[in-house]
């Protein structure tokens, strides 16, 4: 959990330090942000959550965006609490195992993995679909299997390449990208609100909404909207100053991001219901273009968002990586994930682990007769648990952290209680009554992956216990709760039962 050099670790240049470790103060507080707005990707979510939550809601989708927003929003500030006095590249997983132990520490890092696959596969056959929009639009007859492949073999190897190169360069693209888009996607959502104009749709805001199972399906799906968020934590070792800019990035974003995604959900709901409806192979965007009459703007948004979804497919790939790095250095994955790139300072052993996952889950929705944006929304669903069984795991650990550590506040308590109750809501509510079609079987799904995870966790304990001990042990206190610590006569404790990021 500490280290004893913790500022001269902060500090150190990205070029100094052994070549097989990540390096140590590469990335600016700009870059943490960046990071989390690429992996949170505000105009793939823009551009497709929406549809999703109509698809599963109806009308509902507008109250779904409200209840996701404020979940994470109260995950957010938990995040908060523990980032301002320790950080790893663990993320999450660390912060569950502060308060809940090593198992956790591990189940929370699978359950993010398998979040951060599923979104890396969302991202690139995102990609496919608006790519092949573009194309569509410009008049090349791209509606083939053989060019959807290809486009998703592009797509893909892209998606890969950046953040094999590093870290800093797929932040800054994630950045130019996130710009370009949003703003071509202003446009689309402007001509909504004025082709209807004083229209307005009551029902979108009526209350009878938060009583039925389907919004609350839906904002599991809204909470997935803002995942990725937390990946600017998992840049806690490679950050400058990361005990102020890890949380400070984290609640900044999900305050502009609930801003960007309540501004959009209304019009595009108005957008789907025609004339031109919005099916389960569509481009969301475009329908809401064309209904909206701006059909114009869909080169501009199809080509920027094509773009942007493989710069969210890389940067989920990012945080996934890190995810598999730590376990693998805690020796809970096999070791070859742990394999840190001579040149680039990359763990790209897990970076082609992640992305060759979302290239197969990606090719099976180019392949099946689901539809594309359908498929999408069923691997998103199934991300979107894993985030939220992230979540929930993190709300209950981090006021038991911080009460071990003396530093439990009142305001934390409340905060832990309203988002454990309301994550715990949310799932009840997924689950009684029965959903309808697919969704019944994906909470499932969810829980099937995790137990593989768990079972692997309870193999090491078996056979290794000294290696199961360590999970989630590898962080790095700031300099100022060292001394807070060493003043109540508990920093011995806490070094002893903990690794120091200088061991990564």
């Amino acid at each position: 959990m500490t280290t004893t050099e913790p500022t001269a670790a902060a500090a150190a240049p990205a070029s100094t330090g052994p070549s097989d470790e990540l390096p140590a103060g590469a990335v600016s507080g700009l870059g943490v942000f960046a990071q989390g707005l690429a992996a949170a990707a505000p105009s793939v979510a823009i551009a497709s959550v929406p549809g999703s939550l109509f698809l599963i809601s109806g009308k509902g989708a507008f109250w779904a965006a409200i209840v996701g927003g404020a979940l994470v929003y109260l995950i957010a500030a938990l995040i908060a609490f523990q980032a301002r006095r320790t950080v790893s590249s663990g993320s999450l997983g660390t912060y569950a195992g502060n308060g809940l132990g090593p198992v956790a520490a591990f189940v929370t890092g699978w359950a993010l993995i398998l979040g951060y696959i599923g979104f890396a596969a969302a991202g690139v056959l995102g990609a496919v679909l608006y790519f092949n929009a573009f194309l569509q639009e410009i008049g090349l007859p791209t509606d083939h299997l053989a060019v959807k492949v290809l486009l998703l073999v592009l797509a893909s190897a892209a998606a890969f390449y950046f953040p094999f190169r590093g870290v800093s360069v797929s932040v800054k693209l994630g950045l130019a990208f996130e710009v370009v888009s949003l703003t071509a996607i202003f446009v689309i959502l402007v001509a909504s609100y004025v082709h209807y104009g004083a229209n307005l749709d009551a029902e979108q805001f009526s209350l009878s909404h938060l009583g039925a199972s389907t919004t609350l399906i839906a904002a599991v799906t809204a909470v997935g909207s803002y995942a990725g968020f937390e990946s600017s934590a998992s840049l806690g070792h490679e950050a400058s100053n990361p005990h102020r800019s890890v949380p400070r990035a984290i609640l900044r974003l999900v305050v502009i991001l609930s801003a960007l995604y309540l501004f959009a959900t209304y019009p595009e709901v108005l957008g789907f219901q025609g004339p031109r409806l919005l099916d389960a192979d569509s481009t969301p965007l475009p329908v809401v273009a064309e209904n909206a009459g701006v059909s114009w703007v869909n080169y501009a948004v199809t080509l920027s968002l094509g773009t942007a979804m493989i710069v969210f497919s890389a940067a989920v790939i990012n945080s996934g990586a890190r995810s598999l790095f730590t376990l693998a250095r805690e020796r809970a994955l096999p070791a070859s994930l742990s394999k840190v790139h001579p040149s680039f300072r990359t763990p790209y052993v897990a970076i082609a682990f992640v992305s060759a996952v979302g290239f197969v889950l990606g090719l099976i929705g180019t392949l099946n007769s689901v539809g594309r944006f359908q498929w999408d929304v069923y691997v998103g669903v199934v991300s979107s648990y894993a985030y939220l069984f992230a979540y929930l795991l993190v709300a209950i650990a981090t006021p038991l952290w911080l009460r071990k550590i003396r530093a439990l506040t009142p305001a934390a308590v409340v905060v832990a209680v309203l988002a454990t109750g309301g994550i715990l809501y949310v799932i009840y509510k997924n689950l009684i009554p029965v959903p309808e079609g697919a969704y019944r079987y994906l909470p499932y799904v969810f829980v099937a992956l995790l137990l593989v995870g768990l079972v692997r966790f309870l193999h090491l304990r078996a056979t290794r216990p000294e290696v199961a001990r360590q999970v989630g042990s590898i962080q790095t206190l700031s300099e100022a709760e060292q001394e807070r610590l060493a003043d109540l006569g508990l920093l011995d404790a806490v070094n002893g039962s903990h690794r120091p990021a200088a061991e990564v």
